[in-house]
C-alpha cells in the first residue's frame, strides 16, 4: 500500500474517532443535566449548646439547609407544624452546637409529664392569674426570669381599729413589695392548647385578658403565692437575659423574701405582706395553754390623734390610738 494512501485512512481514521468521542461526551453530558440534583430542606439546627433541662427560645435556635434525602428521621423541617411550635419545648438531653434538633431529644408542653419533667428536683409549680397588664401585655415566653410583685390597696385603719389621720391614710393607701424573685416562667396558659390539625387555627376563647402564667418556686415560695394572690393584685415583672451564662444560676430560681425562716408551720398573710406586718399583730400561736390572746404582741406602730366630744355644754378632749408595743 502506498504511503499517500496510508495517510488517507490514517486522517480519516483520526476523524471517526474523534466524532465517536465527542458524541459519546455529549450523550453522558446530557444525561447527568437531565437528572435533578437532590433538593434541599431547612432544618432547625441548635445555634449555641443547648443544656438539658433547658426551655428553648427561637434564638437558641437557627436554620440549616440540608439535603432532602440526608435529614435525619425526627427532624424539625420548615413548614411543619412542629416547626411553629418549637418554642418553650424542654431539651430532654444535651444539643451539641449546630446539630439538627430532633423530635427525640425534646419534650413538649402539650405531652403528658412536660410540667413533672421540666421541674428541678424539689421545686413546685404554681400558676397565677394575670392579665394584660400584669402578665407585661403578653410578651412573657416560658424560659423567662420574672419576679412577683404583691399591689394593696390599704383602707388606713389597722387591726386595732384604730384609724390613720386623713394625708397619712391616703399615703398608705397603696403599697407594693416583692413577694417572690426570679422565679422560672415554665408555661404560659395557652401553650398548652393542643391543635388536632396540621394548620388548625387557634381559637379565639374571648379570654385572652385573663389567662395563666406558671412559675417554678420553692416550696415555701408556692405557699406564699397561694396566699399573696389572696391579698390584692399580682404583678409580673420581667427579668434581663443580660448574663454571660443564661444558665448559670438556674439553682437559685424561686428566692423569696425571707430564705428559709419559718420554713414550716402555717403561713399567715403578715409572714407574706411585710406592709401588713408592720401595721397588724400577727395571730397568736396555739401553745397549749388556752390563752392565745395573751401570746398575742400588740401592734408595732398606731398612730395616735385627738377628738373632742361634745355632751351638751361640756366639751372634752381624748386622745386615740396612743398605744405602742
Amino acid at each position: 500500500m502506498s504511503t499517500p494512501l496510508k495517510l488517507v485512512l490514517l486522517l480519516i481514521g483520526a476523524v471517526a474517532v474523534a466524532l465517536a468521542t465527542r458524541s459519546l461526551y455529549n450523550n453522558l453530558f446530557n444525561t447527568s443535566a437531565s437528572v435533578p440534583s437532590d433538593p434541599t430542606v431547612q432544618v432547625r439546627v441548635a445555634a449555641d449548646a443547648l443544656p438539658a433541662g433547658l426551655l428553648l427560645r427561637n434564638e437558641d435556635l437557627d436554620w440549616r439547609p440540608i439535603a432532602k434525602s440526608a435529614v435525619p428521621p425526627g427532624a424539625v423541617v420548615e413548614g411543619s407544624k412542629a416547626a411553629n411550635d418549637i418554642t418553650g419545648v424542654m431539651v430532654r438531653r444535651d444539643i451539641a452546637a449546630g446539630a439538627p434538633v430532633l423530635e427525640r431529644d425534646i419534650i413538649r408542653p402539650n405531652a403528658p409529664g412536660f410540667l413533672s419533667a421540666v421541674l428541678k428536683p424539689g421545686m413546685r409549680a404554681v400558676s397565677v392569674a394575670v392579665d394584660s397588664v400584669s402578665g407585661n401585655a403578653g410578651l412573657i415566653q416560658p424560659g423567662d426570669y420574672v419576679d412577683m410583685i404583691l399591689v394593696q390597696e390599704t383602707t388606713g385603719r389597722n387591726a386595732s381599729g384604730f384609724g390613720f389621720p386623713a394625708v397619712e391614710a391616703k399615703a398608705r393607701s397603696v403599697v407594693s413589695e416583692t413577694v417572690v424573685e426570679k422565679a422560672r416562667v415554665i408555661a404560659v396558659g395557652s401553650e398548652f392548647l393542643q391543635y388536632p390539625e396540621e394548620g388548625s387555627a387557634r381559637k379565639d376563647t374571648g379570654r385572652n385578658a385573663a389567662r395563666t402564667i406558671t412559675l417554678e418556686v420553692q416550696p415555701r415560695a408556692a405557699e406564699a403565692i397561694a396566699v399573696a394572690s389572696r391579698l390584692g393584685t399580682i404583678t409580673l415583672a420581667l427579668r434581663s437575659f443580660a448574663v454571660t451564662d443564661r444558665e448559670a444560676n438556674r439553682d437559685d430560681v424561686g428566692v423569696t423574701w425571707e430564705g428559709e425562716k419559718a420554713a414550716d408551720g402555717p403561713l399567715w398573710a403578715g409572714d407574706v405582706s411585710r406592709a401588713i406586718a408592720s401595721t397588724s399583730r400577727r395571730p397568736p400561736a396555739n401553745d397549749g395553754s388556752g390563752d392565745g390572746a395573751a401570746n398575742a404582741s400588740e401592734p408595732a406602730y398606731v398612730h395616735s390623734r385627738n377628738i373632742t366630744i361634745y355632751r351638751g355644754s361640756e366639751q372634752s378632749t381624748q386622745t386615740l390610738g396612743a398605744m405602742a408595743n
